[in-house]
């Protein structure tokens, strides 16, 4: 975690620190990051970065932590107010927006990648369970919302299902983000609609039952 006194800079000044850095993280991937380019780039020296983070680990954990809000910001999705109506609907459109914003901000591309597959480091472990728990918990409250609406299927168990969309969900992520570069904008945005696809199919009781459309 960034040290107390980051939390007290400008929200502009520490957007431009973590983007700079994500930037870098993203091009090199963590190992072969360079503090010294982030910090050079800032124009900072080492002993204001450390005034501000303790090191390479906690300043990757930050740019993580920034690009999940990033890719998944809760205040555009009320997840209480879904109803049977719109649960489906409104998910597609965050999905759309998610690749909008990485066509937007080619670094997000970077970042996600990593954390589909995360880089050995004993240093951010720590940062990446604490992130995958509340990947977990949230597409858990989600669920339970679908399964609360009739949007999403109830004959199995959440916690069973949970894990279903999870090992779905990271399968297509890594298999998206191994090949972003040698897609074109159009086979992205084909393949965004197949997974969502794929994730409907699996959870939405009137595609995954049978008898319900296929």
């Amino acid at each position: 975690m960034p040290r107390p006194r980051f939390a007290n800079l400008d929200p502009g000044r520490q957007r431009r620190i973590l983007e700079c850095a994500g930037q870098e993280f993203a091009a090199h991937g963590y190992t072969h990051a360079s503090l010294n380019h982030i910090i050079e780039a800032l124009g900072l020296n080492k002993g204001v970065f450390y005034y501000y983070f303790d090191s390479k680990a906690d300043l990757f954990g930050a740019v993580v932590r920034m690009a999940w809000q990033a890719m998944l910001p809760s205040e555009s999705l009320e997840v209480q107010e879904l109803d049977a109506d719109t649960f489906w609907p409104r998910l597609e459109e965050l999905l759309r927006e998610n690749h909008e914003r990485l066509r937007e901000q080619p670094w997000l591309v970077g970042i996600v990648r990593q954390l589909v597959s995360p880089p050995p480091s004993a240093g951010i472990d720590a940062d990446m369970a604490r992130l995958l728990a509340s990947v977990h918990a949230w597409v858990g409250g989600l669920l339970r919302r679908g399964q609360e609406v009739g949007a999403v299927r109830s004959d199995l168990p959440l916690d069973l299902l949970l894990a279903a969309v999870m090992a779905a969900d990271h399968a297509a992520d890594q298999w998206m983000f191994d090949r972003w570069e040698t897609l074109d904008e159009a086979g992205r945005e084909q393949m965004v609609r197949r997974i969502f696809g794929l994730w409907r199919r699996m959870a939405d009781p009137r595609l995954a039952m049978p008898g319900g459309q296929r």
